[in-house]
């Protein structure tokens, strides 16, 4: 039987702080338990049934670990993924704050091949547990970098890096690209910080017919979807 001091443990992993601190994180529900495993991240397995590979814990105890509304059947205790490579295809965000963007846009980044997101200090805990849930999955098949996102663009010197900028930018579908390419999607509130729009020399948007502006995360997926789609 599991523990109280385990659960303890666990539980503490909603919390960011502990997250960093373990290099740990929580994924919750059958799908991404099965998701997270086809990855080889997975530690430790919990279910409230009586499953192989699975360690059993009573319902209530579940309560104390999920984040979610409803107990969910399994939960896996994880290793923060781990990789350093920078793939042809990068997105940057710029202090995206909100779960349900971050994992939207990771769904995108998946689907259209931006296999390797950097995230700006600032932004929202990736492995907070309604970004992993709104990401679907996607997440662990993504390769994240971390810092400072002004210092990184400088680095990308074989790279196409866009800004979005809808008054000096031009039409997105209208972009020939290169074989690397950056994207740069700025905070909700404020977009694109105003040093990384000084240096960027290349800015797109979206044309559009009645309305001004998208949420990040629609916006992001379709600016993912034309830079690609002649690669699909």
């Amino acid at each position: 039987m599991i523990s109280n001091e385990k659960i303890k443990e666990l539980s503490k992993l909603n919390q960011k702080k502990y997250r960093d601190e373990s290099g740990l994180f929580l994924v919750e529900g059958e799908h991404l338990v099965s998701e997270a495993d086809k990855h080889g991240i997975v530690l430790e397995k919990y279910s409230i049934k009586d499953l192989d590979g699975f360690i059993t814990i009573p319902k209530e105890k579940m309560k104390k670990i999920c984040q979610t509304d409803t107990v969910v059947n399994q939960v896996a205790l994880c290793k923060k993924i781990v990789k350093a490579e920078k793939t042809n295809h990068i997105l940057i965000l710029d202090r995206i704050q909100d779960p349900g963007n971050m994992g939207t846009l990771m769904r995108s980044a998946v689907s259209f091949g931006f296999n390797t997101i950097f995230l700006q200090d600032g932004c929202v805990d990736i492995y907070n547990d309604k970004v992993i849930r709104s990401s679907q999955g996607a997440i662990f098949k993504l390769n994240f970098l971390f810092g400072d996102a002004l210092e990184f663009i400088k680095t990308l010197n074989d790279y196409q890096v866009f800004g979005t900028n809808v008054v000096s930018g031009i039409d997105v579908s209208k972009v020939e690209t290169q074989s690397r390419f950056a994207v740069v999607l700025g905070n909700e509130g404020s977009g694109v910080s105003q040093d990384i729009q000084d240096y960027l020399q290349q800015n797109i948007y979206i044309k559009m017919l009645n309305t001004e502006s998208l949420n990040v995360a629609i916006a992001g997926s379709i600016i993912m979807y034309e830079l690609t789609k002649k690669l699909i």
